[in-house]
């Protein structure tokens, strides 16, 4: 069951028990009838607020469910919130989620608890669902409705989202100017990314303009939402039309991506056409693309009857209309989506694992980003292990509160976040001290949301998310998505405290910290025959502690770039590295190890070194094959590193 927080600490069915027993229609105090719920600026015009049974006869919540046309724009320029609300109606699963109880809402009062002018709908921000109540008066001019409205005239869901929304910014003129994936995020708690088209050079690449094309159709399966926009260059080119019928700085929803193959029948797969196309809305509900494949073109005699009424061809202008996704790819410049990550534990589909946490820079941990090098290291810093045998994805979005509701105090800028991703040891627990080798970073920008996808090797890593300068204080949202179990936490210790009876061996304080990460094992011979090969792995020790790395599968020179970092309180203590060949039916095989003592050198050392066999009984110690890479950092300053 969603778990949920009250708006204003607005209760929905305490409000509407009194309304019943006031025997009144509920009119909402934080939200009234007034200039200062439309504008957050100097007034523009003049509005005259009715509920549904005043615009029309017969008002209805949803006239034959929720689609995308009944989500037209008006007239604040959000087309941001307009594309995504025309996205969500296309799930249903999601809608009702934001508008519960969906079916028993009505504005008829054959009951009087049936219709008190009390609405609520429901918003993820910031990591937590929060419920809006809303009462249904609506802005109008000469009886029609300002803001967003229906393709029929008495159907009000999307007019009532939108007054939700515009509650939870401060007014209507907050909605003005947006981002579609802070919308898409909102309706769902999923993460957003945004493609750059013509950065990546998606037009001219045909394998990653068709990966994208098969990516995006896996995600409309998975109900993710996306939508489409073309970038300005200055502020006169703002809702420019082009010769294409396209208007630049417009945020279009993304409704279907298809790949259709004609001529293609039992009997042959000679002579066939695959086609690849997308379906795309204007939130205007009208001025559509003018090339191939839009509405009446000839590109659509290719398809028969039955495949143009299977896509829902309309020959209309309402604002829907189809491209090839060349031409897509050619005349769009960016792409935002909205990725539902499933988290379930029971599910069919594929699930991750989150790791989310909520933290802040001020004070001596706003340490700006990386080029703020005395400060960076002080910046909150998180840990998460990548557990999964090879390489892997990781989803990483970092997020700010949402700030529109400050426009009115003549604030609401999003700060300049990004963050940097650092691969570790594998059993680190302290904070680190210097920068490490780069896992990844993302670029820093004032958006809400910063999200990046990672390619990543089993191992631990630390990320840092940051403001691009130092001193500024924020709050935070940081979530880490996995295939499997990641272990997200926060780094909050920078090195190991003795403990309570430092007199006690197992108690006494730690004097050298030693790093070592195994680079790399080379010229393995296969030892027995119990096995068709070398699949080795590497077991590092320190007093007592050991890191085990990954298994390299059938490989006799493999790499590893994996290892430990080790708090040491014997400075005569010895480092053991051992090199085993893992066995599915036998136990593993030891293949050689090495013993050396670690000496205090205050920076990396790339050692190499002949791997030995085990003692004999005499006490001898014969030479095994192949030699061991590995790279140690050894100081006495338990902060070094």
């Amino acid at each position: 069951q969603m778990r949920y927080t009250y708006y204003k600490n607005q209760q929905y069915d305490r409000i509407k028990s009194q309304c019943l027993i006031n025997k009144k229609l509920f009119e909402d105090p934080e939200f009234p009838p007034s200039d200062e719920s439309l504008f957050f600026s100097k007034p523009s015009f003049s509005a005259v607020w009715k509920r549904p049974g005043e615009i029309c006869d017969d008002p209805q919540m949803f006239v034959d469910g929720a689609s995308s046309a009944d989500v037209t724009q008006g007239r604040v320029g959000n087309c941001w919130f307009v594309a995504a609300a025309a996205s969500l109606a296309l799930e249903k699963d999601l809608y009702t989620k934001v508008i519960p109880n969906h079916k028993t809402l009505t504005f008829k009062s054959v009951k009087p608890e049936d219709y008190l002018g009390i609405f609520r709908f429901r918003f993820w921000r910031f990591g937590d669902w929060i419920e809006v109540v809303i009462d249904d008066r609506l802005p109008t001019i000469n009886g029609e409705l300002i803001y967003v409205k229906s393709k029929s005239k008495n159907e009000f869901w999307s007019a009532l989202l939108e007054k939700a929304y515009a509650k939870l910014a401060g007014s209507y003129e907050a909605l003005e100017a947006g981002n579609p994936a802070d919308a898409l995020v909102d309706f769902t708690g999923g993460v957003s990314e945004t493609i750059d088209l013509v950065k990546e050079d998606y037009h001219n690449n045909f394998e990653k303009k068709m990966a994208l094309h098969a990516k995006l159709r896996k995600l409309m399966e998975r109900k993710s939402m996306s939508s489409a926009s073309i970038k300005v260059t200055n502020r006169n080119e703002m809702e420019l039309q082009l010769d294409t019928g396209l208007i630049k700085g417009h945020a279009y929803g993304i409704s279907a991506v298809k790949k259709i193959t004609l001529g293609q029948n039992f009997f042959s797969s000679f002579n066939t056409e695959t086609l690849y196309l997308v379906k795309l809305r204007n939130p205007w509900g009208e001025k559509e693309w003018n090339g191939a494949w839009s509405d009446g073109s000839a590109e659509w005699k290719k398809l028969s009857v039955k495949e143009r009424e299977k896509l829902g061809i309309k020959n209309e202008n309402d604002g829907e209309f189809w491209m090839s996704f060349d031409d897509f790819c050619k005349h769009f410049t960016n792409i935002t989506i909205c990725m539902l990550v499933n988290t379930s534990v029971i599910s069919f589909n594929k699930t991750y694992h989150e790791g989310s946490l909520k933290s802040k820079w001020e004070g001596n941990s706003a340490g700006g980003c990386v080029n703020n090098k005395e400060t960076f290291l002080r910046n909150p810093q998180f840990r998460f292990d990548m557990t999964t045998k090879a390489t892997d994805v990781a989803f990483i979005s970092l997020m700010q509160p949402d700030k529109r509701s400050e426009k009115v105090k003549g604030k609401g800028e999003n700060l300049t976040i990004g963050m940097m991703i650092f691969r570790v040891e594998a059993n680190r627990i302290y904070r680190i001290h210097q920068n490490y080798d780069k896992a990844g970073d993302s670029t820093f920008i004032n958006s809400r949301e910063i999200f990046i996808r990672l390619d990543l090797d089993p191992g631990r890593y630390v990320i840092i998310p940051s403001t691009f300068e130092a001193g500024i204080i924020g709050n935070f949202l940081l979530r880490v998505y996995t295939d499997q179990s990641n272990s997200f936490r926060q780094l909050t210790e920078d090195a190991p405290v003795p403990g309570c009876c430092p007199f006690i061996p197992w108690c006494a304080p730690a004097h050298l910290q030693v790093s070592v990460i195994v680079t790399a094992v080379n010229n393995l011979k296969k030892k027995g025959s119990t096995s068709m090969t070398v699949d080795p792995y590497c077991i590092i020790e320190c007093e007592g502690c050991s890191v085990r790395t990954p298994v390299v599968t059938d490989n006799l020179n493999p790499t590893f770039n994996y290892g430990g970092i080790f708090y040491l309180r014997k400075p005569e203590s010895l480092l053991k590295i051992q090199v085993w060949d893992a066995n599915t039916l036998v136990p593993d095989t030891f293949l050689g190890e090495i013993n050396n003592p670690i000496e205090v050198n205050n920076k990396t050392v790339l050692e190499t070194h002949s791997l030995m066999e085990r003692k004999g009984r005499d006490g001898a110690v014969s030479k095994a094959e192949g030699t061991i890479s590995f790279k140690i950092t050894a100081s006495n300053n338990l902060t070094f590193l």
